[in-house]
């Protein structure tokens, strides 16, 4: 688990770099669309491509589990969209030195996506808690979905790519989450002891997660394959989630930059396919007759 224990420590000072990148650095709005952009596409396929057949691969090749249990991680997802506004990466815009801007005409409670100016409106002491509770939840998720990941393509002999594609799409949107919590803080004119301390519990999220999952994973007992595979297919149905219902529309509404915003999503897609590609190579990947997580053989998925 030496190669978890490396992601967890990347990731947390992702978090915390992003979180303290809202009052050090200023980037444009091109540069965060195409930030956005790429890191859809990555969340996209890791979702579609690593974690839905490797949650099928655990599950014993029941397509028909996998893509019920991945239903319930995009819905899932959507409530917390929903009751939080946990990604809303428009927020993020505004730490990188621009203002929001309406991208529609329908308004939020019309069921609408539109943007609200957020850039020099004053907000409650407290106004960041809910995006912080939203994005806690998720990060717990994610440290979940890191640990079975790895656990997974270590069990299948992936060696140093055990969980690569997991920890990319995770690390890549990680800093873009503290930046929101970190932007909303400023707006609430939070003191810069108090955003210190919150953007630190928030980089200890994600380990505090995998290493919720670890500990409780011995709790199956011969079990521990299908729970791995819950965990991937859940995972995967949220990446999947936050990449076509927040990410994407989001680049979708800046018509300008179509061909750039266009071409990085497809890169975004491409790096998630190499890596999935590599670690398939790595351990001839197959459907028939591998070890599980538990160290029995695979039965032939019901034709």
């Amino acid at each position: 688990m030496a190669s978890l224990a490396g992601y967890l420590v990347l990731i947390a000072a992702a978090a915390m770099a992003g979180g303290s990148s809202v009052a050090l650095v200023s980037m444009s709005h091109r540069m965060t669309q195409v930030l956005l952009s790429f890191t859809g596409g990555v969340l996209l396929g890791v979702g579609l491509l690593h974690l839905l057949p490797h949650a099928a691969l655990e599950l014993g090749g029941n397509v028909d589990t996998t893509m019920q249990w991945a239903l319930v991680g995009f819905f899932v997802m959507f409530l917390l969209e929903r009751a939080f506004h946990g990604h809303a990466h428009h927020s993020a815009e505004s730490a990188c030195g621009h203002e929001d801007h309406d991208h529609s005409e329908q308004r939020p409670d019309q069921g609408g996506h539109a943007h609200v100016p957020t850039a020099g409106r004053r907000r409650g002491p407290w106004a960041w808690c809910g995006a912080f509770a939203g994005l806690a939840l998720h990060s717990l998720a994610d440290g979940a979905a890191l640990a079975a990941s790895v656990g997974a393509d270590a069990a299948h002999g992936a060696g140093p790519l055990a969980g690569a594609a997991t920890f990319l799409a995770i690390v890549l949107h990680k800093p873009l989450d503290a930046a929101i919590i970190a932007t909303l803080m400023q707006d609430a004119g939070a003191s810069r002891g108090m955003k210190l301390a919150v953007n630190l519990a928030y980089a200890a999220v994600v380990p505090i997660g995998a290493i919720a999952f670890l500990a409780s994973l011995p709790l199956f007992g011969g079990s521990q394959p299908m729970v791995l595979g819950v965990a991937l297919a859940v995972a995967g149905g949220a990446f999947v989630c936050i990449a076509a219902a927040d990410l994407l529309p989001e680049v979708q509404f800046h018509t300008h930059d179509r061909v750039l915003l266009t071409t990085v999503l497809v890169l975004g897609l491409g790096l998630a396919w190499a890596i999935t590609a590599s670690e398939r190579s790595s351990h001839a990947h197959a459907m028939h007759g591998h070890p599980t997580t538990g160290g029995q053989q695979t039965a032939d998925p019901p034709r």
